[in-house]
């Protein structure tokens, strides 16, 4: 559950108001009610609460909030991946990949391996008794 909170709802979760009198400020409210308004008619104020609520499940204020930056530095983790099979496409090397795990799954059977230089553990010879 802590994996896709990070994933999905990312620096969303450090990105917000510093607390509940925020949203008392005469000054503050109109801009949280524009910044901060969420989907599904959820406005700003049931938003954060949900953002503090997930927070509070799965982070800190000690390492929770730098490794929540570390996770997005580069991009969000989507982003990440696709840029990086986009890359290995253009230089030619998915199909490689692709192949060296098509290699590596035809060596093995539901009996073992299938090949000459991997021993089933079986086919060791105890020597003495246990």
């Amino acid at each position: 559950m802590r994996e896709i909170v990070q994933d999905l709802v990312a620096s969303g979760l450090i990105v917000l108001p510093s607390g509940a009198a925020d949203f008392n400020n005469p000054e503050l409210r109109p801009l949280l009610d524009r910044f901060y308004v969420g989907s599904g008619g959820y406005d700003a104020e049931q938003k954060v609460k949900l953002m503090k609520l997930l927070w509070d499940a799965i982070g800190s204020e000690f390492g929770a909030r730098h490794e929540l930056y570390e996770r997005n530095y580069g991009g969000n983790h989507e982003a990440i991946r696709t840029e990086i099979l986009a890359a290995h496409d253009a230089m030619g090397l998915t199909r490689a990949y692709e192949d060296f795990a098509d290699l590596c799954l035809s060596e093995y059977d539901l009996d073992g391996w299938t090949v000459p230089d991997l021993v089933n553990p079986d086919d060791v010879n105890r020597i003495g008794t246990f």
